[in-house]
């Protein structure tokens, strides 16, 4: 009986736990880059950007330069913002950037489409 009681709390925890996690991401639909800013001092590096097609909880999205993907991430942005190209963005929105009163969402990942 203790390990069906163990089984079914492990499986409420997760379930809450995954879906907690995907309600904090939001995704665009297929967009451009319209607006790059790169702070020397703020953050101590950090990003941020905007895109022409924003959800409704993400004025723009920001990265730190103390992020693990940085390097990655600033590439594929700088890719997406010279050339044009279309992306879908994906944020953490509960992750606000402190640089500003609109809400910037953390970016979680940047995906290049055709």
């Amino acid at each position: 009986m203790k390990s069906i009681t163990f089984l079914t709390l492990l499986f409420l925890f997760l379930l809450f736990g995954v879906n907690n996690t995907y309600a904090a991401t939001e995704s665009t639909s297929k967009t451009t880059i319209n607006r790059l800013i790169s702070y020397n001092q703020f953050g101590g590096g950090d990003v941020v950007f905007t895109v022409s097609n924003p959800t409704s909880g993400c004025y723009g999205y920001w990265i730190a330069k103390t992020d693990a993907g940085f390097d990655a991430n600033l590439s594929m942005i700088l890719a997406g913002y010279h050339s044009k190209t279309e992306v879908r963005i994906h944020g953490l929105n509960d992750q606000k950037w402190n640089g500003s009163g609109n809400f910037w969402c953390k970016l979680y990942a940047i995906e290049h489409t055709e």
